[in-house]
């Protein structure tokens, strides 16, 4: 993989060391394909022991109706064949990880300051996080 090779990359980062790897909104517009999954394990499988992924990613879980508009239209806007994955889909991103509680949860239920910040539905916040370490 061409991120992992490049010079600059190599010279900002140590593989060897943990470290961690952020993908916070940046696999919606990806296609749905084998591919997607195989290019975040490359990434994932070059991260030593003890290295964590946050992931970030809009979800068709909650209300499939209005999200299946909202995934068509965000396409068709963006003229890419990725946008809404499952909660089951998205979770196959942290493979050989072990997520961090509270897990994968829409993004208002991770770590609320206080309870008066969760809201009454959190699945109309359309989004999944996630944090995992790798063992």
């Amino acid at each position: 993989m061409r991120i992992l090779g490049h010079q600059t990359t190599r010279r900002l980062i140590d593989f060897s060391q943990p470290t961690g790897l952020l993908l916070v909104s940046v696999l919606p517009p990806t296609p749905y394909t084998e591919n997607t999954w195989q290019i975040v394990a490359t990434l994932r499988n070059a991260l030593a022991p003890g290295s964590y992924l946050a992931l970030c990613h809009a979800t068709n879980e909650g209300r499939p109706e209005v999200l299946e508009a909202m995934g068509k239209a965000y396409r068709s806007g963006v003229g890419a064949g990725g946008g809404l994955r499952s909660a089951a889909e998205v979770l196959r991103f942290f493979d050989g990880f072990d997520l961090v509680d509270p897990g994968l949860v829409h993004v208002p239920l991770w770590r609320p300051d206080a309870p008066g910040d969760l809201p009454d539905d959190p699945t109309q916040f359309w989004v999944l996080a996630g944090v995992a370490r790798k063992h």
